[in-house]
């Protein structure tokens, strides 16, 4: 593995509690604050909005600065951002709508660093390490998450808003000088810039690599279907599951999630043991971590046991760990690594605006017509995903076919 992945792999996941403490603290200040659910909920709203917009202008940066100039520079301004935030934290309080245009803006840089980031993995591993090296970013992710949310919660009621989110800005230099020193241990290899003909080719090109190469449309279709069934685990429809399909009080919600979470952990340990088998078999593995995770998900959607309901949350994690990093590896290895960034600035479109309407229509079912419904629909997604990874599997072997005729 090579060495600038460690400091890597500290920044992602620094960056992923960062993310976690700034979201909380937010949230519960802004509600503290206002008593307004509508205002609170203003938020995510603005977050995903930016997210998108930066989605849409982050391959005219790419195309105009070398990958090592941006790898910090935009880490700077979003640690510079926070650490003003902090500083201004009291006054903010008399000023919610500026608070949320520092929202908007500290979105939209994540919104430029986040394609960026996820080139880096391939970037600095390759072949057999590069499962590896995703399951390890995915389960230390998962982990700082899960406690992230347990404790930010708990840390807020007894330090405060101001002082939690001092933490977050303290973090964010320590994620400033993590990637500085990536930068300089791989500046050799990052100065090229990802020159397009014109500024409409740059933002095209991300979106006509999603469409022309079938493997990737395929792998993109999976995530967008995925990312419509990701919202039946929003806290809203968990919490009426258990009160209307286990008929349990607001506890076992708490339940639920905590088994959630140890299965999503468990499920990161195991796909760090079978890192070397899963990269021999993306593909397949992709399709059996998809099809046990939609019959799961359908089985809890239809279960009425809490028993039960913990037990099949536990087993999701491994199903889900294991389908992940094998889609993320096989996403990472159908572009070339030049223009990985452009690409995933479209995928992150696709998958934001995915999330950002699933939220909404599930929560209209639920209400509508039941939230055992919002599962089993949830786990019929997940099914079609599984069958794409056979289609998937159906065009490798064709590539593979191709070349060796080529080659021959």
């Amino acid at each position: 593995m090579n060495i600038a992945f460690y400091p890597y792999w500290a920044a992602k996941t620094l960056l992923s509690l960062i993310n976690v403490i700034y979201i909380m603290v937010i949230t519960t200040f802004i509600y503290g604050q206002t008593g307004s659910v509508l205002y609170a909920a203003l938020f995510p709203f603005i977050q995903m909005t930016a997210r998108i917009v930066a989605g849409l202008t982050a391959p005219l940066l790419v195309n105009r600065f070398a990958f090592s100039r941006l790898i910090l520079s935009i880490p700077l301004t979003k640690t510079l951002l926070i650490t003003g935030i902090a500083i201004a934290f009291t006054d903010l309080t008399a000023h919610i709508p500026l608070l949320l245009v520092g929202v908007a803006i500290l979105s939209f840089m994540d919104g430029w660093e986040s394609p960026l980031l996820n080139t880096l993995t391939p970037r600095l591993v390759q072949g057999e390490d590069l499962v590896k090296a995703n399951s390890l970013l995915s389960f230390s992710k998962q982990t700082v998450t899960i406690i992230g949310y347990a404790m930010t919660g708990f840390i807020v009621m007894h330090w405060g808003a101001s002082q939690t989110f001092w933490a977050a800005a303290t973090l964010s230099w320590v994620v400033l000088l993590l990637m500085s020193m990536i930068s300089s241990l791989t500046r050799d290899n990052q100065e090229q810039i990802e020159k397009s003909a014109s500024k409409r080719d740059a933002l095209r090109e991300g979106w006509i690599m999603l469409w022309k190469n079938r493997s990737l449309r395929l792998i993109t279709f999976m995530d967008l279907v995925e990312g419509l069934a990701g919202s039946i685990w929003i806290g809203a429809i968990t919490l009426a599951f258990v009160k209307e399909a286990l008929g349990q009080e607001e506890g076992w919600w708490g339940l639920i999630n905590s088994s959630y979470a140890a299965g999503t952990i468990l499920g990161g340990v195991v796909a760090i043991v079978l890192a070397t088998r899963i990269q021999r078999h993306l593909i397949s593995s992709m399709a059996i971590g998809s099809l046990v995770f939609s019959l799961l998900t359908v089985i809890y959607g239809l279960n009425s046991l809490p028993w039960l309901a913990l037990v099949l949350c536990v087993l999701m994690g491994p199903a889900y760990q294991i389908r992940d990093v094998a889609q993320q590896t096989a996403f990472q290895s159908s572009v070339p690594v030049e223009s990985l960034s452009k690409v995933y600035a479209a995928h992150q479109i696709i998958l934001s605006t995915a999330m950002s309407l699933s939220t909404v229509i599930f929560g209209l079912i639920a209400d509508q017509l039941g939230v055992r419904l919002v599962y089993v629909i949830g786990g019929a997604l997940l099914m079609v995903s599984a069958l794409c990874s056979f289609s998937l599997n159906r065009v490798k072997r064709s590539k593979d076919t191709t070349t060796h005729s080529h080659n021959s």
